[in-house]
């Protein structure tokens, strides 16, 4: 089993213009979200097709992983308008071990389109929409030996969180 490290962040409002072309993740994204889940990991993560993979992003959005917020949840555009990356953010995550805050379940984005601060502009996005709906944190998990996403993570203010340091 991966290890596995929470981390956490207080939301705030966007301090300055995104450098992406997004909108709010739509039910009419299903099939788009899935492909990309599948495509953008390592064969088997994202099940063993296609058709796993938009069956477990058809799941998140009616709430398997916790209550789906499509206006907290968020996806780049190319400058066709085809998706390139999405981040997908809950209510909270489902089991006692972590915060009790929305909580970003996944962020992917497309292997050809990295690099080019999607991911960084879909969090800030996420971070500035549960600002303005009065929440005050968000939380993910991360695999602890994905120093990409740690990075990105760390820079955005993310902190590690457990249930024992928890003083909220």
């Amino acid at each position: 089993m991966t290890d596995m490290v929470t981390l956490i962040a207080k939301t705030a409002p966007l301090e300055r213009d995104l450098k992406i072309t997004s909108r709010t993740v739509q039910k009419s994204d299903l099939a788009r979200l899935g492909e990309l889940y599948f495509t953008a990991y390592d064969a088997g993560v994202a099940g063993d097709s296609v058709d796993a993979a938009i069956a477990d992003m058809r799941d998140s959005l009616a709430g398997k992983y916790g209550p789906f917020l499509p206006e907290a949840s968020h996806v780049a555009l190319d400058e066709n308008g085809k998706i390139v990356a999405a981040v997908l953010v809950v209510e909270h995550a489902v089991g006692d071990d972590t915060p009790d805050a929305p909580f970003i379940i996944e962020l992917i984005t497309d292997r050809g389109h990295r690099r080019r601060g999607l991911a960084e502009d879909l969090v800030l996005a996420t971070l500035d929409t549960l600002f303005n709906d009065g929440k005050k944190d968000v939380a993910l998990r991360v695999e602890s030996s994905n120093s990409a996403a740690l990075a990105l993570y760390l820079s955005l203010d993310f902190r590690r969180w457990s249930p024992e340091s928890n003083d909220d």
